[in-house]
């Protein structure tokens, strides 16, 4: 009688004892560094999140090599930009997500109430613009650069420390 009880309890026992144990791995798995961009971790979670949010936009399932290699063009983008002083500050990238939320016809905290019931966290699409403006803003430095080099017909560069220009 103790046997068939100790069996019927033992069951349980174990289901819960394994649920528990992957319940403690799973989320280590959603931090594991999938990518490294110039001393940058891309991590599992955040290809997961530029997946939802980018189905979101396109409603189309984006390939997982699509997103990694959008997160890693960003990435790149953003560091280029403040090794020459163009990176968009938090102020900008609030501007930006503000200005988004209006053209949607919602306040900022709508926008953002909206994107967590889709499951997308703030800091995902706040980093997707700011490595967009990081992107635009480098377009511009680099006509800049171009437009310089036209006017003077003498070969230039920008420092990347302090903005100015050299005549090589």
């Amino acid at each position: 009688m103790t046997s068939t009880f100790s069996r019927r309890l033992l069951s349980p026992v174990m289901s819960c004892v394994v649920v528990m144990i992957l319940w403690c791995i799973l989320p280590a798995r959603a931090q594991t560094t999938m990518v490294m961009v110039n001393g940058i971790s891309i991590t599992e979670f955040d290809i997961a999140q530029r997946t939802k949010l980018n189905f979101l936009t396109t409603r189309k399932q984006p390939a997982r090599q699509d997103v990694i290699n959008e997160l890693i063009d960003d990435k790149r983008k953003i560091k280029e930009a403040a090794k020459f002083g163009v990176d968009p500050t938090s102020a900008d990238v609030d501007g930006a997500y503000a200005g988004m939320g209006l053209r949607m016809h919602m306040t900022p905290e709508q926008l953002t109430k909206s994107l967590d019931g889709q499951g997308i966290r703030l800091d995902t699409l706040k980093g997707r613009i700011k490595a967009i403006m990081a992107g635009s803003n480098l377009a511009g430095l680099r006509y800049k650069i171009l437009h310089l080099q036209e006017g003077s017909g003498e070969k230039c560069r920008l420092s990347p420390i302090t903005r100015t220009r050299r005549v090589a």
